[in-house]
């Protein structure tokens, strides 16, 4: 047995306790993942065991049945956990490698193993991708080489465009517009939750200057200040209604009115400091990001009041 495996068996008894806790604190929202071709995941204690607990498969859909079911959960220190209903253990990848199956464990956040990252393809679509911890978002997505029932699940290098991995949930709720505002990563979170001055909950990311910084999703410019040195703090409109912004990006113009498709570029993260505090306060180079709410998703990722990823990789 490994170091990683002892640490997981200290931590049963507490992770134990606070799933028994929080589980009579509210109801559960219980949903299932569908992959093309109408199966869906499952697993329950007869299954063969990896390492002491259930493998996890799939079985023929069934929405009603409670080896498929899942309450997703925003505790995991680095992405969402995935705890199954039957057995009460959290999706589990202990082996980063191709073909490598997975299964269950009991419950733990601070586990990087039972980390996921729910990440948006399109068409009510997403990638079951698995946490790197600090270092952000691994390779390597959960994966479904067969249609049958009692089929294998294990790990592949994640392709979007591989139906194998396209997964779809019953709620429908992790699907979402949003990419974060520039290309690959990993990119580092500088600072915690803190206000902008448009009044937005906001994040900063240690991205480089002259890294270009894109739309995170279709946007109409509705104000914008010049701090000088071409250094500007913008505030947008989705498409959908919601506000946010995004600040210390360096262009040579920002009108108000013009309008970017997702993944237009908007400017580059800006080199040389603002001139203007009343227009933006700078403390190095970085990008300032103000979101329409703590509680958000963004790119495969859920944003909360009290975790939050220390590093993220956009789908851009």
């Amino acid at each position: 047995m490994n170091f990683n495996k002892i640490q997981k068996i200290a931590a049963i008894a507490i992770a134990s306790l606070f799933l028994a806790v929080t589980a009579q604190a509210a109801a559960q929202a219980w949903e299932t993942f569908q992959v093309n071709g109408g199966y869906a995941l499952n697993t329950n204690n007869s299954f063969r065991l990896i390492e002491g607990n259930p493998r996890m498969s799939i079985y023929q859909h069934n929405s009603n049945d409670p080896d498929q079911q899942f309450d997703i959960s925003s505790n995991g220190k680095w992405g969402t956990l995935l705890r199954h209903r039957s057995t009460g253990k959290c999706l589990n990848a202990h082996y980063l490698a191709d073909n490598r199956e997975i299964n269950v464990w009991p419950c733990n956040g601070n586990d990087v193993d039972q980390n996921w990252h729910l990440e948006n393809v399109g068409n009510g679509e997403f990638l079951i991708r698995r946490s790197a911890g600090n270092s952000g978002k691994s390779d390597f997505c959960v994966d479904s080489p067969s249609r049958s029932n009692n089929g294998r699940i294990h790990l592949i290098k994640c392709e979007r465009n591989n139906a194998n991995q396209r997964w779809k949930s019953s709620a429908n709720v992790v699907a979402t517009t949003w990419k974060l505002p520039w290309r690959g990563g990993p990119v580092s979170r500088n600072q915690t939750w803190h206000t902008d001055g448009y009044g937005l909950s906001s994040l900063d990311f240690g991205l480089n200057g002259g890294q270009a910084v894109l739309a995170p999703i279709k946007s109409t410019v509705i104000s914008a200040c010049n701090a000088g040195n071409n250094h500007w703090a913008i505030q947008l409109q989705a498409s959908n209604g919601q506000y946010y912004s995004l600040i210390h990006v360096a262009a040579s113009s920002i009108s108000r009115g013009k309008t970017y498709n997702q993944g237009d570029q908007i400017g580059v993260v800006a080199s040389l400091a603002p001139l203007n505090p009343k227009c933006a306060v700078w403390t190095g180079v970085h990008l300032h990001m103000g979101f329409p709410s703590k509680n958000f998703s963004i790119d495969g990722y859920n944003l909360t009041p009290s975790s939050l990823p220390s590093s993220f990789r956009s789908s851009q």
